[in-house]
């Protein structure tokens, strides 16, 4: 895990002096070194988190010739294996550095070397002799890569924006905020990619090149998830080889030259990583669990039994959460509203974890590709209810609508099963997945006309899928993308710790794509095989226990440490947000009763997110 950034581009001028506020931007994202080239034309520039090579892995890294260089964010972990190649192709390794596989493998296929590399990563590659500027990102876009284009046609790209703002300043451009940016924020509770909060730049999307020359600028994919039910095995012969491939990308991720652990959960993805790792390293994992002070939440108990049965150390991480301060440091940290208040928690137990180990393994992604939700066992179950016409089931719904029934009851649950039924593809996935405001809610307030944000939703839903795998392929350029993987690794990112996830090893991804759909969701269980495949090694109580999530007392805080700045931002006339939305709207989300309703907390939440984000971006 590192920090990039860097410009390309005939009128570039200022050499390795333009990137030093950038490269300072980024120092907790490698503390420990930092490597620049500049030449006419091109500057690179990379902040380092040591992990493989501590010695001789500084970068950029150079071919042979001295023509093709690269920095890299990330880990490669099949470098060992693409060293061998590298060797039977004649090459010349100079370091242990999994960086140096890439230079290789482009030297030797320069438009297909990304399809090789195993890991997460973003990297830009310059090739002298060429005159080109190769920009990548990972299959899922675990490693953040943002870039935008100078009025002088300057790429500009970094890991973080607050890294690419002062670059673009250097350049004479002030940063603008994207009014839809905040429309869909509102929506999904994070800015959606390829978008980003700021007019004129953009994300690079995952499975995704930038490639540029004298030719120009094009964006190319080079993988995608292929939905393809070609698993022709039993339900048996599907749970060994899940766990083989499992057991493989653990294996690979456990490759490291400095400490490094696990976080283990009750819940089942972490435990199944934990358990492959255990098998491969032995008593000297560690591992580290989250403690709650509310019963109803807390895991540890549980996580340490499963360690205990694995025969790991098993560190118990108290968290010490100071909701003034951490919402405080989570707002800068993040560079972009996001309402996810478990971000909170996940950049405490980063920190935490980073006072024993450089490097955690978690279980992202499980719940994404092996249908760990509860929408993924409704998107199942009405995949065979087609027949039941539009208007019917909306009435049903409104009959068990959690304004009747509480949200999470049996009744208030099929009531919002029942609304998914009753309307379009994109207005499904808002209403499953969505705490924040929908379009309906906020047409009558929002000052300007905006896209609705299901058109956004709707070119990310696949029409020829359904069921499971259309609420999964919406999930992983959604939901995944722009939250999820956000989060981890913003919080691990701003703690200098490594985050790896086994579970979205590609491979492992397109095992479980082609798995049939009713091997990943049976019979109403979520993520049946990974439940099944290891039921014979895992505490039972982790096969069998129900989903948490890494809450936090969300409507305790807004009524309480929050409560004053809540008014003192929000209730205040000028507040930023006024700019965005009718003052009414947000007189609606300070009144004391919107904390009680679990979804119009997150609304007041998001609110306040975004007004102290647009506060910080003034200082």
């Amino acid at each position: 895990m590192c920090g990039i950034c860097g410009a390309w581009g005939s009128e570039l001028t200022g050499g390795a002096a333009l990137l030093e506020p950038a490269l300072r931007a980024i120092e907790h994202r490698g503390p420990d070194g930092q490597g620049v080239h500049a030449e006419p034309g091109v500057a690179l520039g990379m902040r380092r988190l040591s992990i493989i090579d501590v010695e001789g892995g500084q970068q950029p890294v150079w071919n042979e010739t001295r023509d093709v260089c690269v920095v890299l964010n990330g880990e490669v972990y099949n470098y060992l294996e693409l060293f061998e190649a590298c060797r039977a192709n004649g090459h010349e390794l100079r370091t242990r550095s999994d960086t140096e596989a890439i230079v290789h493998l482009y030297e030797d296929d320069p438009e297909g070397f990304a399809t090789r590399l195993r890991g997460m990563f973003a990297l830009a590659l310059f090739d002298r002799r060429r005159g080109r500027l190769v920009l990548a990102r990972d299959r899922f876009g675990k490693k953040p890569l943002y870039y935008t284009t100078t009025p002088s046609n300057v790429l500009l790209f970094a890991s973080e924006l607050k890294a690419l703002v002062p670059l673009m300043r250097a350049h004479g451009m002030a940063p603008c905020v994207e009014p839809q940016a905040i429309y869909d924020y509102l929506s999904l509770g994070s800015v959606p990619q390829p978008t980003t909060i700021y007019r004129g730049v953009c994300a690079l999307p995952p499975g995704h090149l930038l490639v540029a020359d004298d030719e120009g600028r094009r964006v190319q994919e080079y993988w995608r998830p292929r939905f393809e039910p070609s698993f022709a095995g039993s339900y048996e012969e599907a749970q060994a080889a899940v766990r083989a491939k499992v057991r493989e990308a653990v294996r690979l991720r456990l490759r490291s030259d400095v400490p490094l652990g696990t976080f283990l959960s009750a819940g089942v993805d972490s435990s199944i990583v934990t358990h492959e790792a255990a098998q491969e390293v032995g008593e000297g994992l560690r591992t580290f669990t989250v403690a709650s002070e509310d019963p109803a939440l807390d895991e540890s108990g549980v996580a340490a039994a499963s360690a205990a049965r694995l025969g790991v150390e098993n560190t118990v991480l108290h968290l010490d959460i100071d909701p003034l301060h951490d919402l405080d440091h989570l707002v800068r940290v993040y560079d972009q509203p996001f309402a996810d208040p478990s971000a909170i928690p996940s950049l405490r137990v980063s920190r935490a974890a980073r006072e024993h180990v450089k490097v955690v393994l978690n279980g992202d992604g499980g719940d994404e590709l092996f249908g760990g939700y509860r929408r993924h066992v409704a998107a199942q179950a009405l995949a065979g209810m087609g027949w039941v016409p539009r208007p019917v089931a909306g009435n049903l719904a409104r009959l068990l609508s959690p304004a009747r029934h509480t949200r999470r009851s049996p009744l208030g649950l099929a009531g919002r099963m029942l609304r998914g039924l009753a309307v379009s593809d994109a207005e499904r996935y808002l209403t499953w997945t969505s705490d924040m405001l929908l379009d309906a809610d906020k047409r009558p307030v929002w000052r300007g006309a905006m896209r609705p944000t299901e058109e956004l939703v709707g070119a990310h839903i696949d029409p020829r899928l359904r069921g499971l795998d259309q609420q999964v392929a919406a999930d992983l350029r959604l939901n995944l993308l722009s939250s999820l993987l956000v989060k981890m690794d913003m919080a691990t990112s701003a703690n200098s710790l490594e985050g790896r996830s086994p579970l979205l090893d590609h491979e492992l991804a397109e095992l479980a794509l082609r798995l049939p759909a009713n091997y990943r969701v049976r019979e109403g269980r979520p993520k049946a095989i990974l439940r099944d495949a290891y039921a014979g090694v895992l505490n039972p109580e982790v096969v069998t226990g129900k989903k948490r999530g890494f809450e936090v007392p969300l409507a305790t805080w807004l009524a309480g440490p929050w409560r004053e700045l809540l008014h003192d931002t929000l209730g205040a006339p000028d507040a930023r947000t006024l700019a965005f939305v009718d003052g009414a709207l947000l007189r609606r989300v300070l009144e004391p009763e919107s904390f009680r309703d679990r979804n119009k907390a997150y609304v007041s939440y998001s609110f306040l997110v975004l007004e102290l984000w647009l506060r910080s971006i003034e200082a």
